[in-house]
């Protein structure tokens, strides 16, 4: 069973929406206290969640585990939030995928990790984007995406748009570029399409909430 669950953290009144993963199991038991989420950095850093660091934090910003009964939480405000399934071999990765950790292909390095501990086939992946800011609205700097574009040169998709002199970055077609060449289908990868800074009154945008600390997890 796979589910979205939305809740409030009263301290500092968080709305959270949290993909978890249960396991298969007869019960399909929930257990909060097995909760485990990374100290994000924008780094590339996957850290793999096993019976012995449950609940500890580490610097990165991607988690993968097998172990039933474990959710995984990350946290974003306009960064796009990437959960990786593999129902095959009751596996799951979570990535938070700032422009940097998209430009280090972190999705990738989370799917490799995967398919090193859990022997995890691309091809039986479902990947879910979530909540974050769209093509419509994230403005970046021309030296952007040149940078983009380099690292990308073997893409024929154009990840950017111009309006007005003013260059928008697609990270969300980027990351589903990354998933498709690790070779996910792409029937597997859904994408929500939901823009956080277009969606404002409903999810929190660190550009247009000025720089808020709140998050969407």
């Amino acid at each position: 069973l796979n589910a979205f669950i939305v809740f409030n953290i009263e301290t500092g009144i968080i709305i959270a929406l949290m993909l978890t993963f249960f396991m298969l199991t007869l019960d399909g038991n929930f257990n909060i206290k097995n909760l485990t989420s990374n100290i994000q950095i924008h780094s590339d850093i996957v850290n793999k969640i096993d019976e012995s660091n449950i609940g500890q934090k580490k610097e990165g910003d991607a988690l993968i585990t097998n172990i039933p009964n474990t959710p995984l939480l990350i946290f974003t405000a306009d960064c796009v939030p990437i959960a990786i399934i593999d129902k095959k071999n009751k596996a799951i990765g979570l990535a938070h995928a700032g422009w940097r950790g998209t430009y280090d292909a972190i999705a990738k390095k989370t799917i490799e990790k995967m398919a090193d501990n859990y022997n995890t086939n691309p091809k039986d992946l479902v990947c879910i984007i979530g909540p974050s800011i769209g093509p419509c609205c994230y403005e970046v700097s021309k030296d952007l995406v040149e940078k983009f574009n380099m690292n990308f040169t073997n893409s024929t998709e154009k990840f950017y748009t111009i309006e007005e002199d003013k260059y928008k970055l697609d990270l969300w077609k980027v990351n589903e570029h990354i998933l498709r060449e690790c070779g996910v289908k792409d029937e597997n990868i859904i994408n929500l399409n939901l823009c956080t800074s277009c969606n404002s009154d409903k999810f929190h945008s660190y550009r247009k909430h000025n720089k808020t600390q709140e998050r969407i997890g």
